[in-house]
């Protein structure tokens, strides 16, 4: 009976070990070296962060489109009062998609945006006591080169000429209760990585590089955006109470200014 207690006291250990193991050999690859370095760049050296599994990252595990890829992030109750949220792309050339500052409490946001291979990517948020809160996941690019290869190759395809700064922008009361607003504008949003098929030099960037968002009352929320994300941008945002009558300004890298 004794020698029992043993086997399955070693088992316990043995299996609690490797599980430990497993854990730490996760957390290390998931935060590793190369991101260490993006969060010195982005978040900063000596600021504290926490792995925070309640943000959630709604994104294709695979995609296949990779100039156009959805994705939303869900924020926790607890972090309802945050004023900056930041989106990251570990392997993109152009790592940092977004920069968002509530003013008002999000529940969720989202957008289209580029990956040029497979990559973390990665929810940065945050907190009221200055700590930031990420959430990250892996995703596989099945079909490399988002942000530097054309999204419409007008020698394959036929690509239709979009009006620039064409804004639409729809609200409505989602059935779980909270407020959505969609905006999507016509733009290029070119990451100066791109090379003109039919002249074979490079495109310069140029992108939209901030949204604000307004009602005639107060300010809601504003982003500053960059080429990461796709062309003719969509974004998402979710909030928790009503913001009557919304209106939009954008501005882009050649100081043209666009409203709704």
């Amino acid at each position: 009976m004794l020698i029992l207690k043993n086997v399955n006291f070693y088992i316990f250990i043995s299996l609690t070990l490797y599980i430990l193991t497993f854990s730490l050999s996760h957390s290390n690859e998931t935060y590793g070296n190369s991101f260490q370095l993006i969060k010195e760049q982005y978040l900063g050296k000596t600021e504290k962060f926490l792995d925070n599994s309640k943000i959630k990252i709604i994104i294709q595990d695979e995609v296949e489109e990779s100039h156009e890829v959805s994705m939303v992030v869900k924020i926790p109750k607890t972090l309802k009062y945050t004023n900056k949220i930041l989106i990251l792309v570990d392997n993109n050339p152009i790592q940092l998609v977004t920069k968002i500052f509530p003013q008002k409490p999000l529940k969720s946001v989202g957008f289209n945006i580029r990956m040029e291979q497979d990559s973390y990517v990665r929810a940065a948020i945050l907190d009221e006591k200055n700590i930031w809160n990420i959430s990250s996941k892996k995703v596989i690019v099945k079909s490399p080169g988002g942000c530097s290869l054309p999204a419409c190759d007008p020698t394959k395809e036929i690509c239709e000429p979009n009006v620039l700064g064409k804004i639409v922008m729809h609200k409505y009361k989602r059935s779980s209760g909270d407020w959505r607003l969609k905006f999507k504008i016509n733009h290029p949003m070119d990451t100066g990585l791109v090379t003109d098929p039919s002249s074979g030099k490079i495109i310069p960037e140029y992108y939209v590089d901030w949204l604000f968002f307004e009602n005639d009352k107060e300010e809601l929320a504003k982003a500053q955006t960059y080429g990461a994300l796709s062309a003719n941008p969509t974004f998402i945002l979710d909030f928790y109470d009503d913001f009557l009558e919304p209106t939009v300004k954008a501005t882009d890298t050649k100081g043209k200014d666009y409203s709704l």
